[in-house]
């Protein structure tokens, strides 16, 4: 009887709390919203900071730091699915970021599922991994500037007076057109990658993977709450997904939250 007892009085609790926080956000800008958040995530507040930093989400606002503080809080709060998914959310933003990667690997500790992932082609590698050395906004940027210098080439080409600096604009102009289109397909590339929810994270305790979108497939293998998955296909609220060993399936798209 007492524990239900302390189980309503702290349900209660943290109703009033989060009621009061979330009327009292409104009138806040984001930049003070997540300065309280992190008092009182510093505070072991760990439930009301969660209502704070979820409600400078719900006010349009979003970023790597701001995925990674609510990761942090539920990981505080052992909800290890919702911890991965909110530092995978911000290494989404920042996929170089040392902290965020720690963390994963330390929550993943935690789950049931251990997935060998299948070594990636080195041209894959190499390519992934010159397009997270910089973030979005710095590879626009990059593209910006070498337009203008391809640009500049153009134009000295044209008003060259002498043949060897002519000749020396046009060779700079193809290389800048080069690293221009570069430069370029890597910000689409990573502009889609953010805006695309085709990645997941498992939030079901236990799921079955069917070999096919229904209850009445063939059960292919099981994965546990935490473990992520890439998705492929949806139809009738059935997502098809892929684990980092290869093996594909379906699975209700309930039980699985796509970022």
């Amino acid at each position: 009887m007492k524990a239900i007892t302390h189980i309503i009085t702290r349900f209660v609790l943290l109703f009033i709390i989060g009621f009061s926080l979330f009327f009292d956000a409104k009138a806040q800008k984001p930049e003070e919203l997540l300065t309280k958040a992190n008092s009182l995530y510093n505070e072991n507040s760990f439930d009301s900071a969660l209502v704070v930093y979820k409600n400078i989400i719900d006010q349009g606002y979003s970023s790597a730091t701001l995925y990674y503080n609510i990761g942090n809080t539920y990981y505080k709060l052992r909800n290890y699915p919702l911890a991965i998914y909110y530092y995978e959310k911000s290494l989404k933003l920042e996929p170089n970021n040392a902290d965020t990667q720690h963390n994963i690997e330390i929550a993943q500790l935690f789950l049931t599922d251990k997935i060998e992932a299948v070594p990636e082609l080195f041209i894959k590698t190499w390519w992934n991994n010159l397009s997270n050395l910089f973030t979005i906004n710095t590879w626009a940027v990059i593209t910006l500037i070498l337009i203008g210098i391809s640009l500049m080439c153009i134009f000295f080409y044209i008003t060259a007076k002498t043949k060897v600096f002519k000749k020396s604009m046009f060779f700079l102009g193809i290389l800048t057109v080069m690293l221009t289109i570069c430069s370029f397909s890597i910000s689409a590339k990573k502009h889609n990658y953010i805006s695309s929810h085709n990645e997941g994270i498992i939030i079901t305790p236990t799921i079955t993977i069917k070999s096919s979108p229904s209850t009445s497939g063939v059960d292919l293998f099981v994965l546990h709450e935490g473990s992520k998955v890439k998705i492929l296909d949806n139809t009738d609220g059935w997502e098809k997904i892929k684990i980092a060993n290869g093996s594909t399936g379906w699975l209700p798209a309930s039980a699985v939250i796509k970022y």
